[in-house]
């Protein structure tokens, strides 16, 4: 081999070493490049606590839009003196009223409760009425403002606490408890409506399934209310109960409105406490819960066109004859819509309508309710 070929060899190599290397360098370059557009052009990652944010804020909201179960303490503890009027809830999108005050007090409310006022569709005046999308506001003093906006769009503190004064207890929840009410985590949960037994010739008869909306053992804003009722009680079973009864009849007021409306209203313990009122059957449900928080045995016993609570009879003189057997087991009724119930003592007019016993329920197997003649097990619709 000739001495100029092999010169000519080295000079070769070194050209294609020189082009890998700057291939090298351009695919790095492009890489780099390629991989800056995509870090700068993805989403960014949704971390957990605004994920938690967001839950809290949509619930809160929901609330906030049905005053029958929030109550008026709720709104105004968590908005203020706005109201949430409306909440649509495939557009996520709330309808707020404001009463009449001065520009600066409701820039103070938006400040304090809205993200980005820019975000905020107004009614607009018509024919002395507001107009805003497909409804109209009749002006007044408590609803001189009308608006709406997204829910994203609405400040609230996913770590409030709230608090509801009762005449010697406290009940205290914050915005996460009530998220896990909502939810139903926090219930026994099943299924709504229960087929009635009945002839084959009778008319079908249905009922709303109470045991489903009583709260598990544990549940903290229930908890802390039942050791606050009895830090001065002491062990005494039948003392425990009847401070629990005591709390339910005398400081949650019946409600008629939700006792004769067209439809059952069911509320959530929670519900019941911050509106302080509710029929039997959310008295019922209250009162359950609390129950379950001492880890006491009781039942459900619906009765016509009422329902109670039931536990055994322990140490309970019976001197009102207000008792059932179930399970060979003597029952006393431990009633909540008669202020200053006694258990074993205290008589009721129409004691038919509580020793009438048509079925008889353990929310702690909240799908199964029996014929209380029959033991036979009701079937849901």
């Amino acid at each position: 081999m000739s001495a100029g070929s092999l010169f000519d060899s080295e000079s070769d190599k070194g050209s294609n070493l020189k082009i890998y290397v700057i291939a090298i360098i351009a695919f790095v370059v492009l890489a780099g490049v390629g991989y800056g557009f995509y870090w700068y052009s993805s989403p960014i990652p949704v971390s957990g606590e605004e994920i938690f944010a967001s839950e809290i804020r949509e619930s809160t909201v929901v609330m906030l839009a049905q005053p029958t179960f929030s109550g008026d303490e709720f709104r105004q503890q968590v908005l203020g003196k706005g109201r949430v009027v409306k909440y649509a809830w495939r557009e996520k999108m709330a309808y707020f009223t404001f009463p009449e005050t001065s520009e600066g007090e409701f820039q103070d409310f938006l400040t304090t409760y809205i993200f980005d006022a820019a975000k905020i569709d107004f009614g607009k005046l018509e024919n002395g009425r507001i107009k805003l999308g497909d409804y109209k506001l009749t002006i007044s003093p408590d609803a001189s403002r009308f608006f709406r906006t997204t829910t994203d769009n609405i400040r609230i503190n996913p770590h409030q606490g709230l608090n509801f004064q009762f005449s010697f207890v406290n009940y205290s929840v914050s915005l996460e408890e009530l998220r896990n009410f909502s939810n139903n985590s926090q219930l026994y949960g099943g299924k709504l409506i229960t087929r009635a037994s009945t002839q084959r010739d009778e008319p079908q008869m249905v009922f709303a399934n109470h045991g489903i909306m009583v709260a598990r053992p544990n549940e903290p804003s229930l908890k802390r209310l039942s050791d606050e009722l009895l830090k001065d009680v002491g062990p005494d079973r039948e003392a425990r109960i009847q401070r629990l009864v005591d709390f339910v009849s005398n400081e949650i007021e019946y409600s008629y409105t939700e006792a004769v409306g067209a439809t059952e209203t069911l509320k959530r313990a929670s519900e019941t406490l911050m509106t302080r009122s509710a029929d039997c059957s959310n008295k019922t449900i209250l009162l359950a819960s609390l129950l379950e928080q001492i880890n006491e045995e009781y039942i459900l016993l619906y009765c016509p066109l009422h329902i109670t609570v039931a536990i055994p009879q322990g140490n309970y003189v019976n001197e009102n004859g207000l008792d059932f057997i179930w399970n060979q087991k003597l029952w006393m009724i431990a009633e909540t819509t008669m202020p200053g119930f006694q258990i074993g003592k205290s008589r009721v007019n129409n004691a038919n309508r509580l020793t009438k016993i048509n079925y008889v329920q353990d929310p702690k197997n909240a799908d199964v309710i029996f014929d209380a003649s029959s033991y036979a097990i009701l079937k849901f619709l």
